[in-house]
């Protein structure tokens, strides 16, 4: 019993041995790393781009041609001149004094000028009207319309650009004293009658965008909205075909009461609508746009009895009169 018992020991011994060693014969574990390439399919709707800023050149362009860009240097440097030669400086919204005497201006030494509503501006800080005047710029991009106060510096709301060109051609005595102001009154009431709906086809104007380039002031002309009319009988055959091209639509549909005759420049070829005014050195006659105008034309205006251009006579319907009938002479209602 006792050699067994030994026997056996030194067969679990001897196990034990073989199991270290057979355990110490055994690879060591080894962890690598591998790279895998994860291909990600691409979804159905693409990712957003960033957007690019507008490219708002051709608006540059068009505004450097425009007199909104340009700015005067003339006599009298105070705050009568200002408002019109320099707009971006000029609050309208501000009293206006009344304007200089004729010394104010002939003589610019005068220190003392005879106006009282405004702020004076000496003529090195007169500016022009930049984009930042109309519109509200971000990052150098003109967006949303609004009018900038120039003394307050802050901006304020319109609600449409006509709201918006209001802010300096409304007032008889401010930048669009002769101009601006005269359309504006009479639109609706005789430049477009349909305005009040009395032409049912026709579309009004519902801004002034409507027919001005916000950017270069340009107006349109009247062929651009009335193509179509050119076109018919009254314009198409006869004299009045051959006066498309040295008479314009105004000096024929003028109803303001202004003189209608020769460019005053003799080199232009074209029957326009004129204005005379008197200063101290004489009348001067200049042509001008006309924005009061009316459908029907009386011939007669023009080609009255021994008229001075000595024109073709005609009656206020165009037709030629009886030559043995009594005709006045002179325009009618002279």
């Amino acid at each position: 019993m006792k050699y067994f018992s030994r026997k056996n020991l030194i067969i679990l011994g001897a196990l034990l041995l073989l199991a270290v060693i057979l355990t110490g014969c055994q690879p060591t574990e080894v962890i690598k790393e591998v790279k895998v390439t994860v291909v990600v399919e691409p979804t159905a709707v693409p990712p957003t781009p960033t957007e690019e800023p507008a490219d708002q050149t051709a608006y540059h362009v068009a505004w450097e041609s425009g007199p909104h860009s340009t700015y005067d240097l003339g006599h009298g440097p105070n705050d009568w001149c200002a408002r019109c030669h320099s707009p971006q400086n000029w609050n309208p919204e501000a009293t206006i004094g009344r304007p200089p005497n004729c010394v104010s201006c002939k003589f610019p030494g005068k220190d003392i000028v005879e106006g009282d509503g405004n702020v004076l501006i000496p003529e090195e800080e007169w500016k022009a009207v930049p984009c930042e005047t109309c519109h509200i710029m971000e990052d150098g991009i003109a967006g949303e319309n609004a009018w900038l106060n120039p003394i307050a510096m802050e901006y304020v709301s319109v609600s449409n650009t006509t709201e918006l060109c209001e802010k300096c051609h409304v007032t008889t005595t401010g930048n669009a004293f002769g101009s601006g102001v005269e359309h504006k009154i009479t639109l609706g009431g005789s430049a477009h009658l349909n305005y009040g709906g009395f032409i049912d086809e026709e579309t009004p104007p519902t801004f002034c965008t409507d027919c001005h380039d916000p950017h270069t002031t340009e107006p349109l002309g009247c062929v651009d909205c009335h193509a179509e009319d050119i076109e018919q009988p009254e314009h198409a055959f006869g004299a009045y075909a051959s006066m498309r091209d040295t008479v314009t639509c105004m000096a024929c549909h003028d109803a303001s009461g202004a003189d209608v005759g020769p460019h005053p420049d003799e080199d232009i070829d074209l029957w326009v609508t004129t204005l005379t005014e008197m200063g101290r050195s004489g009348p001067t006659t200049s042509a001008i746009v006309s924005h009061s105008i009316v459908y029907e034309v009386a011939c007669d205006r023009c080609h009255y009895v021994d008229n001075e251009w000595e024109l073709t006579v005609r009656t206020a319907d165009g037709s030629i009169p009886d030559p043995d009938a009594e005709a006045p002479a002179g325009p009618p209602g002279s």
